[in-house]
């Protein structure tokens, strides 16, 4: 028996050596993972504690925590399903009585896998643990950003008119151009002293060969972008990728030259450390005006009317384009100005370089809307100008008036603020709206059934052309969603918000904590706008689906206003979810919040959630749809509407029926549309007793089928119905496809059979 078991041990110690280097290799790498992030948490903590971080700072903290969030849930994704398993396998070796004994081969693996399942169990606690570090150190950042961004932007220095600022710029200047000046002769004979004349030859030929290509590239790029004048109206997307094709021309050569220029500087040691930040900021404020002119005009198109993508006239073009080019050259001032003041240690010249350039713009803006008038806006397009620019320009009056504001009373900064975004915001909605009406027309344009590429695309997959439609729709649906994202997320980095959006809006401002949920301004401005954003895209959707979508599909217009109204009942329920969790409500909050609602449904509110409930039953089981004709009670028309509460009837008359939605679900409605559209018309006809019937009913019967609308199949009946005192009573039934031509069809048929047996001479008696 000994020699059995130490066989047997020594089987299992075989085996557990040949799986321990699979096992141990894994283990190694997530714990060099876990060690290594635990390490670099470490220095982001110790960052975190020093004080005057810039958002720089902050920014690179940040991105240094967001890598290492992503690696410890993939080592927690790789450990869980290990730590599992081994759970499961130690509750198979665990014996399942205590009084029960294991061999000491059992023991062995018993003991191996407990060892084995601590390690892990470890690991994964610790790399959780390290992971709620991280997002802790995130929510710290997140606040310091804004607490920073807040008392930078928000604070208050002197006003634009203050005597004391340029009293005091006048009494500094002097000092500080001599400052200025002896920077730069210092830096001119270091440069002569360090610079060799093969240096210098060589900076010369650079600088020479680059303004050379430079000419020669930007004068071949003016005619490629040139616009030719066509006798008819380019299409949009002949305008759109012309206005594309502009920008490009007029932004990357330019900007390849500055690039080159600046690093001959750095190759030929130009550059002084005291001159960097001005040459930068120089190097800077170019590229603003680069691209700014390359936007402008790409997508005003000065002068061409015909290749312009905006409803304005050439006029109002240029106003628009001198106004753009004016604020780009501020920003530039402004981004030279500053390392200046930075380098004299000159306070009130920054300020009041700020304030003046912040107010300039302001100015410019004032007037080119007073220049700029509303039937100018609406030349190309037609429309009234009311309905389309009064909300920009009353916008953008509101935005002037709130930069003079902030110049005059001192929040300089502020208006600094709101100028150079205002800027970044048109920059970047010009560059997208020009991505996004290529993508828009593309789509149309490419794929349209009546095009080459649709019909390729149509016979290589086997689509129909209206599923080619509909895929139509979708791609320019989802193209626009994505550029609406993208300028979301490069609009909202600049503000001093984390790429986490989510945390940064729930982290919310300080605030009074009651029951767990922090109530502050921000936190409900923040729920409330994520409510209305929500709303507001749940009903773009909608829109989305019942102008552009769901009327190229094959259902009927029940079955979408159904799959619109659940669409809009599921946006507005993921609004209020995510309006909560911008509160901190969590699932057992809300569990508190449904036991109140559910308290008040008891004290009166059973009808509106009956209703509801109702309408929701409705929608599901389609026994009434949008389009049905129903009878409710002595009230007959079409269904309109199924909202939350009630259904909307269209009588006769043209009166709109409010019917409870519990009232259609609960009692008994006809509904003629239900299973189809068609309907049965009959007519009653008297004639007299002298008459013959068979030749009554072919009478009938060829009256109704010579009306169009009636159905061959069931084929129209004639029938002797009842031998009355004073006459012979017959019945013609036929049937129609539509119901709503039932009346009409019954009319005609009347109106045929009255003439008919005026012809045939039957009588037709009155009544005794």
């Amino acid at each position: 028996m000994s020699v059995l078991r130490a066989v047997r041990l020594l089987l299992l110690a075989l085996l557990i050596a040949a799986a321990a280097p699979a096992r141990a290799s894994g283990d190694d790498a997530a714990r060099q993972t876990l060690d290594s992030a635990r390490a670099a948490l470490a220095d982001i903590e110790t960052q975190l504690k020093a004080d005057n971080l810039a958002d720089a700072d902050l920014a690179r903290l940040r991105e240094e925590s967001d890598p290492l969030a992503a690696e410890l849930q993939a080592v927690i994704a790789e450990l869980a399903p290990r730590l599992e398993a081994s759970s499961k396998r130690l509750a198979e070796l665990t014996p399942k009585s205590k009084d029960a004994t294991l061999d000491d081969s059992a023991s062995a693996e018993l003991a191996a896998e407990k060892k084995g399942h601590d390690d892990l169990d470890a690991e994964v606690r610790s790399a959780r643990a390290m992971a709620l570090e991280i997002d802790d150190d995130n929510a710290r950042i997140s606040a310091a950003r804004r607490d920073l961004f807040a008392r930078e932007t928000f604070a208050r220095s002197s006003s634009l008119v203050s005597p004391l600022l340029w009293t005091a710029v006048a009494r500094e200047s002097p000092r500080d151009l001599a400052a200025l000046g002896g920077m730069s002769g210092d830096w001119l004979h270091g440069l002569a002293a360090r610079i060799t004349t093969a240096q210098a030859f060589g900076l010369f030929a650079a600088s020479l060969a680059i303004a050379t290509i430079w000419a020669l590239l930007q004068a071949i790029a003016r005619r490629l972008i040139a616009r030719a004048s066509d006798a008819a109206r380019p299409s949009r997307l002949r305008r759109a990728i012309a206005a594309a094709w502009t920008i490009l021309a007029l932004a990357i050569l330019p900007l390849l030259a500055l690039e080159a220029f600046a690093y001959a500087l750095d190759l030929f040691d130009i550059s002084d450390p005291r001159m960097q930040g001005g040459l930068d900021a120089l190097l800077d404020g170019l590229r603003i005006v680069i691209v700014s002119n390359a936007l402008g005009r790409g997508l005003l198109a000065p002068g061409r009317a015909d290749w312009r993508l905006f409803g304005v006239d050439d006029r109002v073009s240029a106003r628009l384009f001198h106004l753009w080019l004016s604020a780009a050259a501020i920003l530039a001032a402004e981004r030279l100005l500053e390392p200046a003041a930075d380098a004299v240690a000159s306070l009130n010249i920054a300020v009041a370089g700020r304030a003046f350039g912040a107010a300039l713009a302001a100015i410019l803006m004032a007037r080119t809307l007073r220049q700029v008038t509303a039937p100018g806006l609406a030349a190309s397009t037609g429309a009234p100008p009311s309905d389309s620019w009064a909300p920009a320009r009353t916008f953008a009056w509101a935005l002037v008036a709130l930069i003079l504001g902030a110049t005059l009373a001192g929040y300089v900064a502020f208006a600094a603020f709101l100028v150079n975004r205002t800027m970044f915001v048109a920059m970047l909605g010009a560059a997208l709206y020009v991505v996004d009406a290529i993508v828009q027309e593309g789509a149309e344009e490419l794929l349209r059934p009546s095009v080459a590429w649709g019909r390729g695309l149509m016979t290589m997959i086997g689509l129909q052309r209206g599923a080619l439609e509909q895929i139509v729709v979708l791609v320019q649906g989802f193209a626009r969603l994505a550029v609406i994202v993208a300028a979301i997320a490069l609009i909202l980095g600049p503000w001093g918000l984390s790429p986490n959006l989510a945390s940064t809006l729930r982290a919310g401002y300080f605030g009074t904590t009651i029951g767990g949920v922090t109530i502050s301004l921000s936190s409900l401005v923040v729920a409330a706008s994520v409510f209305v954003v929500g709303v507001v895209a749940t009903r773009a959707i909608q829109n989305w689906l019942g102008g552009r979508y769901l009327p190229r599909t094959r259902l009927d217009a029940g079955v979408s206003n159904s799959i619109r109204t659940i669409v809009g009942y599921i946006g507005v329920t993921i609004a209020l979810l995510m309006s909560g969790a911008e509160l901190g409500l969590d699932y057992q909050k809300l569990a508190i919040v449904a036991g109140a609602l559910s308290l008040g449904i008891g004290f009166g509110l059973q009808g509106i959630v009956n209703n509801f409930v109702s309408g929701l039953i409705l929608l599901w089981e389609r026994g009434i749809r949008v389009g049905d004709w129903v009878e409710v009670g002595a009230e007959q028309g079409f269904v309109r509407r199924i909202n939350a509460r009630a259904t909307e009837i269209e009588t006769i008359d043209r009166a709109t029926l409010i019917v409870p939605n519990a009232t259609l679900v609960g009692g008994a409605v006809k509904n003629w549309m239900h299973a189809d559209r068609t309907a049965r018309v009959i007519v009653q006809v008297n004639v007299a007793y002298e008459s013959d019937p068979e030749v009554v009913r072919e009478l009938l019967i060829a009256a109704a089928k010579a009306q169009d609308q009636v159905l061959s199949i069931p084929a129209p009946q004639a029938l002797l119905d009842e031998f009355g005192d004073w006459a012979l009573k017959f019945q013609l039934i036929c049937f129609v496809d539509d119901i709503v031509t039932a009346d009409r069809v019954r009319s005609a048929i009347a109106f045929d059979i009255f003439r008919r047996l005026r012809e045939a001479g039957l009588r037709v008696p009155y009544p005794k």
